[in-house]
């Protein structure tokens, strides 16, 4: 399972798109889909994967592409494998650290509050927004009818498309649907030529308007922070360095130098009960 970069993500590269579906383990909406690329290298040459669409309740989307089908693993499963890979997947640098892993202490005695400067950047973002989307209105116009012209021409591709089959990085179709292909191709890359030619006019504008509109997009839901009991996190934090040194010393003296996770201690050896005997000289536990 791996993540596609956002430049690699194209609505024209999708096929097959299932019924959208809730995350099982979180806040998203699921698209379980088959997508097409490009190799990298070898011009041409096509590949066909599994894809899930992972759209987030926060605005944000993600798309994860693996070669394990759905009789496997459903949408949902195949999100929670990708986004626990830390620390459940990289196993052996997770055993090499489990017995001394600190980690960053927050959250103790939290409280949320306004994040004043952020809520006032944001403002400000969404103000420029506002004002190139009115300064671009005419351009914007012409760009919103060639998009229309484009959707109804990718919805005709990936019906086309549907239709194929990838062998050995070729698509296999029929002659008229394969002509019929092309040429909805060719009208694809004309409007895409026409709204990069209105975009021209106005370059910095729509540069400045991508800009702002992406940072508002990532600043949005951050005017909340929480403000955190550094004293209480001081001694929480020398409290767990205690006892990792603790642990590390018993893995040492009694256990030869053996690697254990924290949990599997816990699990295997703290948590088992015994009975204690003491005398003037010595402790004796049995476990």
């Amino acid at each position: 399972i791996t993540i596609l970069d956002n430049n690699q993500v194209k609505e024209r590269k999708f096929k097959h798109k299932k019924r959208k579906k809730s995350y099982k383990f979180g806040s998203a909406t699921l698209i379980d889909c088959r997508i097409e690329l490009l190799d990298s290298t070898e011009t041409g040459y096509i590949y066909e994967a599994r894809a899930v669409i992972v759209k987030w309740d926060n605005g944000r989307e993600s798309v994860l592409v693996t070669n394990i089908s759905a009789e496997l693993l459903d949408a949902s499963e195949i999100t929670k494998r990708y986004f626990d890979r830390w620390p459940n997947q990289e196993k052996q640098f997770r055993d090499a650290k489990g017995p001394l892993n600190i980690h960053r202490i927050v959250g103790y005695g939290k409280k949320l509050e306004d994040y004043d400067s952020m809520k006032e950047k944001h403002s400000r973002v969404k103000h420029t927004v506002e004002q190139l989307k009115a300064k671009l209105r005419d351009p914007l116009s012409e760009i919103e009818q060639v998009e229309k012209e484009l959707a109804k021409l990718y919805r005709k591709e990936r019906k086309l498309r549907e239709k194929s089959k990838i062998d050995f990085g070729k698509r296999v179709l029929s002659k008229p649907d394969s002509t019929e292909l092309k040429e909805t191709e060719r009208k694809i890359a004309k409007s895409l030529r026409r709204q990069k030619a209105i975009e021209k006019k106005y370059k910095e504008d729509f540069a400045k308007l991508r800009k702002n509109m992406k940072e508002e997009g990532r600043i949005r839901f951050k005017d909340k922070i929480y403000r955190i009991d550094t004293e209480l996190d001081q001694i929480m934090t020398c409290f767990k360095l205690s006892f990792a040194n603790l642990c590390s010393f018993f893995l040492t003296e009694c256990m030869n130098h053996e690697r254990y996770e924290l949990v599997t201690l816990f699990e295997s050896i703290f948590q088992l009960g015994g009975n204690a005997r003491m005398t003037d000289r010595q402790k004796t536990i049995e476990l």
